[in-house]
């Protein structure tokens, strides 16, 4: 029987392959404005981040007035082109569904907008195996920041004791929020986290596929 009894899957870099989604539709955005886009490995460096930061650092001229302007852009192109650019990291069912089959809570955190996790999600058909689902909706603070690990998450799984709950994630702000939340971390080294950055944070647990977490949650 697994140590753990709820599992917190970061999306991006971890169970899903966005990146070229991301790209694509950052490319169009910066386009749609008249600005040339930044180098993919750029905007790949930013994949963690909220889309306001993710503009402020890709194109330090934007003026702060206008990125919810470009913000909505860029989700209307993922919104209508980027679910054709997504994949699943390949054996992310089969993990998923070990872990419920060994009675595993499953949770998604995500810095991305709630309503393209679950959009997501349904698209690659993994939507039913989470109990909770969480993003960004324009009230809650992003990783690593851990306030929503106590606001909205501790209540609802109040009988775990924190050794008991365990994140899943690709990037250093996945790694910062379990460290922040007192809990522990999977680093899912296959994703799109700086990788010198990331073992500097002591993940207790790293995976280079998402195949290996089957030893972890076992």
């Amino acid at each position: 029987m697994s140590q753990y009894k709820l599992i917190i899957f970061d999306f991006d870099g971890t169970l899903a392959i966005t990146h070229k989604a991301i790209v694509f539709c950052m490319a169009k955005t910066f386009e749609y404005f008249n600005v040339e886009p930044p180098a993919a490995e750029n905007i790949r460096g930013t994949i963690c981040l909220s889309l306001a930061n993710s503009f402020k650092i890709l194109h330090p001229p934007i003026e702060t007035a206008k990125i919810p302007q470009w913000i909505e852009t860029y989700r209307s192109y993922y919104r209508t082109e980027g679910e054709k650019y997504l994949d699943l990291f390949p054996g992310t069912q089969e993990i998923l569904q070990l872990a419920r089959n060994l009675g595993v809570h499953l949770g998604v955190l995500s810095n991305k907008h709630v309503s393209f996790v679950n959009l997501f999600l349904e698209k690659l058909q993994i939507h039913n195996f989470f109990d909770l689902i969480i993003g960004d909706n324009g009230e809650i603070r992003h990783k690593p920041d851990p306030t929503v690990f106590y606001s909205m998450i501790k209540p609802l799984f109040a009988e775990l004791d924190n050794s008991q709950i365990l994140v899943v994630g690709d990037t250093a702000v996945d790694l910062m929020f379990a460290k922040n939340a007192r809990i522990d971390v999977c680093w899912a080294a296959y994703g799109y986290g700086d990788r010198d950055r990331c073992l500097a944070l002591k993940p207790t647990f790293t995976i280079e596929d998402i195949s290996e977490l089957a030893i972890v949650v076992s």
